[in-house]
């Protein structure tokens, strides 16, 4: 119990800091503001749908990130879901804040299971900016990284399909380009069967229909 009471009295205290640290002046927000705008220059493997003239090129982080959390409280809505949706789309918007620092990764990538390290790293140097009012931004981060919420769930899922979305309308452009497998895809999206069947059932359906249109190769 005194531990307890006490390990909240450190956490009260780290929060009063940290937001008594923070500057009001003008050129340390506009600083931080520059610095998160610095996530419009990461760009992504997955290539966004086509525009007008038939062009398409590769999406930014900035823009996946906005995608993400317009496409979290969609379904949240849709389905009516338990969550609490300031927070669920805080961690949506905040969700790619260390690619700045660590640049994308992709999710088939041999290296994907240490990008945490450098974007940990990144979080943490973003939060001690002086212009940044997000007290918080380090422990935001931190659960929908390693957390296990409703909004974290949620936020995962569709962190995957949002990319399935874009290659299946674009032919399967970077799946092609970079011979991803049909097992490498089903792996990846294994765990939606049991935080949300119904989007994992269309997953399924479309996994089978890229493979028999050789965008994916069946192994």
């Amino acid at each position: 119990m005194f531990r307890d009471k006490a390990a909240t009295t450190l956490q009260n205290f780290n929060v009063y800091t940290n937001k008594a640290s923070r500057s009001k002046d003008m050129e340390s927000i506009t600083s931080f503001l520059l610095e998160l705008d610095a996530l419009k220059q990461v760009n992504r493997r997955n290539h966004i749908t086509a525009d007008q003239s038939g062009k398409v090129r590769v999406e930014n982080s900035a823009e996946h990130s906005w995608h993400l959390a317009m496409a979290c409280w969609s379904i949240a809505e849709l389905f009516e879901l338990k969550v609490n949706h300031e927070q669920l789309l805080k961690m949506a918007l905040i969700h790619d804040l260390g690619e700045i620092d660590a640049g994308d990764t992709f999710l088939y990538a041999d290296t994907r299971m240490d990008a945490h390290i450098d974007e940990r790293a990144g979080i943490t140097r973003l939060q001690s900016e002086p212009g940044n009012g997000i007290y918080n931004l380090s422990e935001l981060w931190e659960e929908q990284e390693t957390g296990c919420s409703p909004e974290t769930q949620l936020i995962k899922v569709v962190d995957r399909l949002l990319p399935f979305l874009l290659n299946l309308n674009t032919q399967g452009k970077t799946w092609i380009a970079l011979g991803i497998k049909r097992s490498q895809v089903v792996a990846a999206h294994a765990f939606i069967k049991d935080s949300f069947p119904a989007i994992h059932q269309w997953l399924a359906a479309q996994i089978d229909y890229a493979t028999k249109q050789g965008w994916l190769i069946e192994d």
